[in-house]
């Protein structure tokens, strides 16, 4: 196994998750730039509260997802280079699926304009990107655990 080809995947791997938290920031700057524009939602407070409900209802369903996605990639694979595809693979998937919260946010500010819930579940969304960030280190004791080098 070449350290080298593990190391470039997961400069890409962390690249595209990169890449995808970036999309969180930007949401904010929309949500801010609507704020100021003085944007009016199309639901008021006493239809706001399903939408705003079902909406919190995907953000934590993305949890589940997430521990899915984990378990149908994260398994145990033929060869060293199987392995790293399905890691890279599987970061990319994370990245993603972290992001979900931060959409259902978005939808709730353009659905009801609720800023705090954007914030809230923003914040909840780059936890998740923080935690599942894709680590060198991890990937490395992966190859070894599986096949005793690297």
């Amino acid at each position: 196994m070449d350290r080298e080809k593990l190391k470039r995947s997961y400069q890409a791997a962390a690249i595209a998750a990169a890449g995808i938290i970036g999309g969180i920031f930007f949401y904010t700057v929309i949500v801010e730039l609507l704020n100021k524009t003085g944007y009016k939602p199309p639901l008021q407070a006493a239809d706001a509260g399903g939408a705003k409900y079902a909406l919190y209802f995907l953000a934590l369903s993305g949890l589940a997802v997430l521990k899915m996605a984990g378990l149908k990639l994260g398994g145990k694979k033929g060869t060293p280079e199987e392995t790293i595809k399905a890691l890279t693979t599987l970061a990319i998937v994370r990245a993603a699926l972290c992001e979900v919260p931060a959409v259902a946010g978005l939808l709730i500010f353009l659905l009801t304009g609720g800023r705090a819930d954007f914030y809230l579940l923003i914040v909840f969304a780059l936890a998740l990107e923080i935690y599942n960030f894709p680590r060198l280190a991890q990937w490395e004791e992966r190859i070894r655990g599986d096949f005793g080098q690297l």
